[in-house]
């Protein structure tokens, strides 16, 4: 499983979302809520078949979820002329930043999962994961 690829839209997302708590972005509450719209969200629902049975695909899923409720409300807050505490939820200590963290650790943790899992060495041998679309 290469996780390369949903962490670099993950990373990416963050930054409009950065842009958008600047008021540099497009980016609304209205948008950020929908967590199957972005790439990682999409990355999500492609592999549930696969990979839904593992903890972590599980704990992943409700992190990104998670992420997204949390992203739209700093937006709503900037959309309240409430900017400076919807930055903080970004900064080092805040509860965004906290989010974006753990999913991205409980994405590596996914991985460690799916190579252990002997149904998932064996579709490995596979085209499945080529690609990682």
């Amino acid at each position: 499983m290469d996780v390369g690829r949903p962490l670099r839209a993950h990373a990416t997302w963050l930054a409009h979302l950065r842009e958008a708590l600047y008021g540099q972005g497009p980016l609304t509450a209205g948008m950020a809520i929908a967590d199957t719209e972005c790439e990682l969200g999409q990355w999500l629902q492609r592999r549930e078949t696969a990979y839904g049975h593992l903890r972590a695909f599980k704990e992943l899923t409700q992190i990104h979820t998670r992420f997204h409720r949390r992203a739209a409300y700093c937006l709503q807050l900037v959309a309240d002329g409430r900017r400076g505490e919807a930055i903080a939820e970004a900064e080092e200590r805040g509860e965004l930043r906290r989010l974006s963290r753990l999913l991205v650790s409980t994405f590596h943790t996914l991985q460690l999962e799916a190579v252990a899992d002997p149904d998932q060495r064996r579709a490995f041998r596979s085209l499945a994961d080529v690609g990682e679309r």
